[in-house]
């Protein structure tokens, strides 16, 4: 019924797992959708990328790859660099 009434979320903040590691979704009404991996030592957050749309798990999976973030368990075992 709010869709009827062209009711648009005003900020949405979502989560899941990619790669091993935590990653969050974040949309304002007036902005792109963002996309942002946790750091190694879980501290802090790092942008890795941004879509008009909301992005899929395979387009988060890019957006990693693209910035050279490896598997978490690689980083943990010192096979790839960490998330600083």
């Amino acid at each position: 019924r709010l869709d009827d009434m062209g009711f648009q979320n005003v900020y949405t903040i979502e989560g899941y797992v990619c790669k091993g590691g935590n990653v969050r979704l974040m949309k304002r009404f007036d902005s792109d959708w963002a996309a942002f991996a946790e750091n190694d030592s879980a501290t802090d957050y790092v942008f890795v990328g941004s879509s008009k749309t909301r992005p899929t798990y395979q387009d988060v999976d890019k957006m990693l790859e693209d910035k050279g973030i490896g598997l978490k368990y690689a980083r943990d075992i010192g096979l790839a660099p960490k998330l600083e």
